[in-house]
């Protein structure tokens, strides 16, 4: 069987390529809207999976949440753990799959899933899983959060091609492919700079607001609001992101 290209995929070139298009303002903002959603008090527990590099986790820690970051990539922990130990703060961050929780049932006031983090595994049945186990691990009556891009706005806007340059003068380039029956985007990304250069390709499943509420339905969670951006406006068509707050039962 061959290995699935999320496995791989999330190392340290990827956060070369990527990572500085991330900036720490807008880091903080949607934390700040992220915790506001929720709604939690001080020294919550707060699940954030996938975490990645700890962006979003480290944030809430600073916030005052006692908050566990899981991500099944090494590079990505450990860089987590390095800029948290730099904020002065104690890592908390966890090697896992998504769809088998290292956790005890119950044990967290929230989880979230940020950037468009389901749909990796390009099967309904598998992001029910990751949303069952998100379920399994929430107490009764605790909330999750829920943000990803939309089909509607990935159909609208897609763009066959993409490109840009890093601060090192790295050039990078993207080609996409959008099947529409499946509701999958195919990339290919290649980079180069001066005689290094390297590709990666990855595969996301693209889903409207519809199909989102289906797998929660069948996983247990029931949603609360229905929003198109970190501004707290309401979801709609047009809407640039899908974020969907609710609770468990």
């Amino acid at each position: 069987m061959a290995t699935p290209w999320w496995r791989d995929h999330f190392d340290e070139s990827y956060f070369r390529l990527h990572g500085s298009r991330f900036h720490e303002a807008d880091n903080r903002r949607e934390v700040a809207a992220v915790l506001d959603l929720l709604g939690l008090p001080l020294g919550s527990r707060v699940l954030d999976l996938p975490c990645g590099w700890g962006r979003h986790a480290t944030l809430m820690g600073e916030a005052g949440q006692d908050v566990v970051g899981l991500d099944l990539s090494a590079a990505f922990l450990a860089r987590a753990s390095e800029d948290s130990h730099a904020r002065g703060l104690t890592p908390r961050f966890a090697a896992g799959d998504m769809r088998a929780l290292p956790f005890r049932d119950a044990s967290f006031d929230a989880a979230v899933n940020l950037y468009s983090s389901l749909g990796l595994f390009l099967d309904d049945r598998e992001d029910i899983r990751v949303l069952a186990e998100m379920r399994r691990v929430v107490r009764p009556g605790g909330r999750f959060l829920v943000e990803t891009m939309h089909r509607d706005d990935v159909v609208r806007n897609y763009a066959t091609r993409d490109a840009w340059r890093l601060p090192d003068g790295t050039e990078v380039r993207v080609r996409r492919r959008f099947d529409p029956v499946r509701g999958i985007s195919y990339e290919s990304l290649r980079w180069r700079r001066k005689r290094s250069k390297g590709q990666k390709s990855s595969a996301f499943r693209v889903r409207n607001a519809t199909e989102l509420a289906g797998l929660l339905d069948a996983a247990g969670l029931r949603p609360l609001l229905w929003l198109g951006g970190w501004d707290g406006s309401p979801f709609s068509p047009r809407s640039d992101r899908l974020i969907v707050v609710g609770e468990r039962d």
